[in-house]
């Protein structure tokens, strides 16, 4: 058996997409909405040994790195003292647009609450113009 073949075995991208999501601070949710998934089928993802392309691109894009990482990294015990979470190398790429700064089903829950205050502030302007408009109608009489 070779290296490659060796280090082939040693890397589970499962645990490495998990780590980096982990490390983020991403919750399941997040790659479950954009793989349009459920929240345990991440999690069985993240159990297995390799993972299809485009559950590696979803990661990388959410997570804001390179597929390589997650594609190629080895276990942390072969690597010890090695962090790829700060390895400025990609630092003059632009992956701001790439990042996701914020847990998707929190802002979800944010815009429907923001939509509730506003159909609340609807009805109310409507009470008010509905008061109006009888008060002008008994002025009429």
């Amino acid at each position: 058996m070779n290296d490659t073949e060796n280090n082939k075995k040693s890397v589970h991208q499962g645990k490495n997409a998990k780590r980096f999501r982990e490390a983020k601070g991403i919750k399941q949710e997040a790659i479950a909405i954009e793989l349009d998934i459920t929240q345990q089928a991440v999690s069985q993802l993240e159990k297995r040994q390799e993972l299809d392309d485009e559950v590696i691109k979803v990661y990388a894009r959410i997570v804001g790195i390179d597929e390589y990482f997650i594609r190629n990294m080895v276990d942390d015990s072969i690597l010890e003292g090695c962090n790829y979470f700060y390895d400025n190398s990609f630092q003059n790429r632009d992956y701001s647009s790439q990042i996701l700064n914020f847990n998707p089903l929190d802002k979800l829950v944010e815009l429907y609450s923001e939509k509730d205050q506003l159909y609340e502030r609807i009805v109310q302007l409507e009470k008010e113009k509905n008061t109006l408009l009888e008060n002008l109608l008994k002025e009429k009489k």
